[in-house]
């Protein structure tokens, strides 16, 4: 699990954690304060009862009245924990009870008197004492004169039982309030603010992933909201500057093919016809040579050579910077003209595949097209050292589809973290297109680049 965990769930269980903890400290600072104040109201009830008892005592036993005195004590045991109450003598024989059973036997060695019979042997003045577990509590109280005590003893246990008992329904109660307002505290961070925010987290990353267009906004009148709206402001100006830097980016490329097309026509058209007219000049004046100056004849044949030689690379430079036929629409045509060239050069087999005519009326789509496999083929030159390359033009499913393909030396294992500036450009033609660029491995070991693009922007 992350740490620090989601506030969804960490701020409910930590108040969860921590009303637990409290509830407990209360119940058992409560329950330990109910049981000693009932344990001092209970004393205090006692010396009321011993002292009441004593004096009654006091009076009834000089004058024999023992059934008297045990009809009050019989009475008094009615009283709430009041177990058991007795009137003793000095020898410890019970004289009178709440309990006539206990007449006549000697109280230290009943069990409920036995610990109020020790209080009375300890000395006079009236004594309260409480068992160890405080669930009994015992007293004994002087007669007058008479040397005898009054004995009570109360037993708590139900009481304490009770006042437990309460307790626990009360933290039970507590403890379920407490666990439904985590629930709910819950409930409002997740719905209210996690569930909203990753919604407008997804809405940013497809955003930033090219996957969406815009960022929606999230409703509510709190933080979330403002925070998407700010989001979805930026991403309308970042999309609207995007669109106007892809603009820009393409009225330069088109206006840097305009140029390198004039160039090429310059080339074609002026230079070329001017070394063309040099060139039949230079062997006329050859042809008029062989007679008169032979030395001199085979010296304007080589100049005609030379020229014938330099008409050849005009052509070629014409060709390169405007690909034949690219404005009628034939990509295909340029694109063979691409492969003769190459294969020309005598260092490898180059084939173009074309199974079905396809037109393709905007020249500058199919420029960039063609300037991605002129591209491509220059790198696998470059870099792959093939033996063959295979240029593929065809249409799939309303897609064009341009693949060149190499038997060379493959992808490096380790792709460089930024690609050269050739690759760049190839992605960024395909994306003035509208379309992607893959490359990757072949199936016979070299290179593969695939541009797919719509034929129509």
């Amino acid at each position: 699990m992350r740490f620090p965990p989601p506030a969804r769930f960490f701020a409910p269980l930590l108040a969860l954690v921590f009303g637990l903890a409290v509830t407990v400290f209360d119940y058992e600072l409560n329950l330990s304060n109910d049981l000693d104040r009932h344990l001092a109201d209970l004393q205090e009830h006692s010396n009321a009862t011993g002292t009441r008892l004593a004096k009654l005592s006091a009076q009834l036993l000089p004058r024999g009245e023992i059934s008297v005195l045990a009809s009050d004590l019989a009475s008094a045991a009615d009283t709430p924990s009041l177990e058991t109450a007795a009137v003793i003598s000095a020898d410890g024989r019970v004289l009178a009870a709440s309990d006539s059973a206990l007449a006549g036997r000697i109280a230290a060695n009943e069990p409920s008197l036995a610990h109020a019979a020790k209080l009375a042997r300890k000395g006079s003045g009236a004594r309260v004492l409480h068992s160890e577990d405080k669930a009994s509590l015992y007293g004994a109280y002087p007669i007058g004169a008479q040397d005898a005590w009054v004995l009570v003893v109360y037993e708590r246990a139900a009481a304490n039982s009770r006042a437990e008992a309460d307790a626990r329904q009360q933290l039970r109660w507590i403890a379920a309030g407490i666990g439904l307002l985590c629930v709910t505290l819950w409930a409002a961070l997740h719905f209210g603010f996690a569930e909203r925010i990753a919604r407008l987290t997804r809405g940013v990353r497809s955003f930033g992933t090219s996957e969406s267009e815009v960022v929606q906004p999230i409703r509510g009148g709190d933080e979330v909201a403002e925070l998407s709206g700010a989001f979805a402001a930026m991403a309308a100006r970042v999309k609207a500057y995007a669109a106007e830097r892809a603009g820009l980016e393409r009225e330069v490329l088109e206006a840097s093919e305009s140029e390198r097309r004039r160039i090429g026509h310059e080339l074609h058209d002026g230079l070329g016809q001017r070394l063309t007219a040099a060139a039949l000049a230079t062997s006329s004046l050859s042809t008029a040579l062989q007679s008169a100056a032979p030395e001199s004849a085979a010296r304007a044949d080589e100049i005609a050579r030379q020229i014938r030689e330099a008409i050849a690379e005009t052509r070629a430079l014409s060709h390169g910077l405007s690909p034949v036929g690219l404005e009628s629409g034939g990509l295909a045509h340029a694109l063979h003209a691409l492969a003769e060239s190459t294969r020309g050069g005598g260092r490898v087999r180059v084939v173009f595949e074309c199974p079905a005519p396809v037109a393709i009326p905007d020249a500058a789509r199919a420029t960039h097209l063609f300037r991605i496999a002129q591209e491509a083929v220059n790198n696998a030159l470059k870099h792959a050292h093939p033996g063959e390359i295979r240029l593929g033009l065809e249409e799939r499913e309303e897609m064009l589809v341009l693949e060149i393909e190499d038997d060379g030396e493959g992808l490096p294992e380790q792709m460089p973290p930024r690609p050269g500036i050739g690759l760049r450009v190839m992605r960024h033609r395909a994306s003035l297109l509208g379309g992607t660029l893959e490359i990757a491995a072949s199936q016979g070991g070299g290179t593969l680049v695939r541009c797919c693009a719509p034929l129509s922007p």
